[in-house]
């Protein structure tokens, strides 16, 4: 019997939209992601909750998803939050600055107001953009891998950052 020690990939991030037609457009059309699965039913099998709704998968080449939720009846999201739109994204991977640079002319042929490309410390460059249900997207090429004293750094600066704001170590 296999043990859990740590979840293996990320099989999908779900979302919200009200326009699931916009949605499969950008996803398909845009990104190049595949429609590779969807759900539908009048109540969440998890919950038991009475909602009808559609669930799409859009397929990246690793297998993962990104997944979203139309609502029958759920009115559009208004709510004013005092989270800056820029915190929440997904973050997608390239494989090389090439590609990288290829998704930007790619995104702006399709008229898409791109931010970038964003240096991050070195060891990300980053390209940011927002989808039709306004979900922030970054495509970013990982220029080196993660050394052990990239860790040990990471958890030197997070626990300063802990101790300075009153909370426990990492």
């Amino acid at each position: 019997m296999a043990e859990f020690t740590s979840p293996h990939r990320l099989n999908h991030a779900a979302y919200v939209t009200w326009d699931t037609a916009a949605t499969v457009a950008f996803y398909r059309d845009v990104m190049g992601m595949r429609l590779i699965s969807y759900a539908t039913a009048e109540e969440v099998p998890s919950t038991a909750e009475k909602n009808h709704f559609l669930h799409t998968f859009f397929e990246m080449t690793d297998g993962g998803c990104i997944a979203f939720f139309e609502i029958e009846g759920l009115p559009p999201e208004e709510v004013e939050t005092p989270v800056p739109r820029w915190a929440r994204h997904i973050a997608l991977s390239v494989d090389s600055e090439e590609e990288l640079m290829s998704a930007l002319r790619h995104l702006k042929g399709h008229h898409i107001d791109v931010t970038g490309p964003v240096d991050h410390e070195g060891i990300w460059t980053s390209l940011y953009f927002f989808d039709p249900n306004g979900i922030r997207l970054e495509i970013t090429y990982q220029n080196r891998k993660f050394t052990d004293e990239d860790s040990a750094k990471a958890y030197k600066d997070v626990d300063a950052w802990l101790a300075e704001h009153g909370n426990v170590k990492a």
